[in-house]
C-alpha cells in the first residue's frame, strides 16, 4: 500500500516470533516528509518475515485523542458516526467519523448530517479498493468531501475520520 519503507527495528530471537506484532507510526515517519497532520497514527501488523525484513499490512489508523479534545468546545455540536463498510475488493472495515459544528445544531440537523456522512462513507467504499480508500481517508479527501456536502445543512468547523479498523482478514486466511 505504501511501498517498501523502513519503519523501524524489532528485536526477536527468531524471525517467526515477529509475526503478529503491531507497529504504530505517524504518516510523516512513513513517508519521510514533513506532513502537517502529525496527529494521525497508522497501525500496521507484521504478517511475513523474510530473513531480516518484516512485511506489514495496514490494520487501521487513529487520530490523537488530545487533538480531538481540542476541537470540542462548549456551545457546539459534535456529531459522531461509526459505519461498517465493505470495499470494492471485499475488505471489511469500520470507519469512525466526528463532525464539529460552529454552533449548537438542532437534533434534526444532527441526524441529517450523520445520515449524509454515513452515505458518503459507504458509497465511497463501494467504489474504491482498500488501498485507494485508505489513501483517501489518510490524505483527508474523504473528510473534505463530507465537509463540502454537510456544510450546506449547517455551518461546520471540522470533519475528521477519527479511526479505522480493518477486520475480516481471518476469514480470508490471511
Amino acid at each position: 500500500m505504501f511501498g517498501e519503507v523502513y519503519a523501524g527495528e524489532a528485536i526477536a530471537d527468531e524471525p517467526s516470533k515477529l509475526i503478529g506484532r503491531r507497529v504504530e507510526m505517524t504518516l510523516g515517519d512513513l513517508t519521510g516528509k514533513m506532513i502537517k497532520n502529525t496527529n494521525l497514527k497508522l497501525l500496521l501488523e507484521i504478517e511475513d518475515v523474510d530473513h531480516t525484513t518484516a512485511y506489514t499490512r495496514f490494520i487501521g489508523h487513529r487520530i490523537d485523542p488530545g487533538y480531538l479534545r481540542s476541537l470540542a468546545r462548549k456551545g457546539i455540536s459534535k456529531i459522531d458516526s461509526a459505519v461498517d463498510v465493505i470495499t470494492k475488493d471485499g475488505e471489511k472495515m469500520r470507519v469512525k467519523t466526528s463532525c464539529f459544528t460552529l454552533k449548537k445544531a438542532s437534533e434534526a440537523q444532527v441526524k441529517q448530517i450523520r445520515k449524509m456522512m454515513e452515505e458518503i462513507i459507504i458509497n465511497r467504499a463501494k467504489m474504491l479498493e482498500l488501498n485507494k480508500y485508505v489513501q483517501e481517508i489518510i490524505l483527508g479527501k474523504l473528510s473534505s468531501d463530507i465537509y463540502k456536502v454537510a456544510k450546506k445543512i449547517y455551518p461546520l468547523r471540522r470533519v475528521e475520520i477519527t479511526k479505522t479498523e480493518c477486520y475480516g482478514m481471518e476469514e480470508k486466511g490471511r
